[in-house]
């Protein structure tokens, strides 16, 4: 079964490169290819889609925005920054806001295959040439690097000692996004309970 893709870039011509380049994969399928948000949204209501891959500066765009409402709405939703920049500060920036893993245009077809199959699969991917945070380990790497914003934020409800359908209540969200969030956040900090949470936030006290 081939990963469902959406692309977002707000250059026709490279859409359609892009989208010629994937089909020469059988384990990719491209769904759907948006030049502004409202045209991406679209493709997300009307299609099922595995990975969204999308620029990183676009007119118009808030593009770290964009991914954290993205992951909110479909937290089962991959994505992959496909960029021309090269700063750590942008990487970082984009991976707090939610996506899965940052690769840059001048990557090659390997490398921009691994990227896919990596964050569908749900790994991270960060192109070493870039910032090399998949050197870290969990423990090694701060909760504010690793999560999203929407992550720290259900993260610090857990702390409380809220319920997931708490927190669903007061975040105005459904319980199993609720879920999927607690799940990725465990994941991405090497633990597996709110004590082992609890553990990674006091050593950094």
């Amino acid at each position: 079964m081939p990963h469902t893709l959406a692309l977002l870039d707000d250059h026709r011509v490279v859409l359609e490169s892009f989208a010629n380049l994937l089909a020469t994969n059988d384990q990719f399928r491209v769904v759907g290819m948006a030049a502004t948000e409202p045209e991406l949204r679209d493709i997300l209501t009307q299609k099922s889609v595995d990975v969204v891959v999308t620029d990183l500066m676009m007119p118009g765009i808030q593009t770290p925005e964009l991914i954290t409402a993205l992951k909110d709405q479909y937290p089962s939703l991959r994505v992959l920054v496909l960029s021309g920049a090269d700063d750590a500060t942008q990487v970082q920036q984009a991976m707090r806001a939610g996506a899965d893993g940052f690769v840059t245009k001048t990557a090659d077809k390997a490398e921009l295959f691994d990227a896919i199959r990596a964050v569908a699969s749900g790994r991270r991917y960060i192109d070493s040439r870039v910032f090399d945070m998949p050197a870290e380990t969990p423990a090694e790497s701060s909760p504010e690097t690793l999560l999203s914003q929407r992550e720290i934020e259900i993260a610090r409800l857990i702390l409380d000692e809220l319920s997931s359908t708490q927190i669903a209540e007061r975040l105005f969200i459904s319980f199993n996004t609720v879920e999927t969030h607690r799940k990725r956040i465990y994941q991405k900090l090497g633990v597996s309970s709110a004590l082992g949470l609890l553990k990674i936030l006091r050593k950094r006290e």
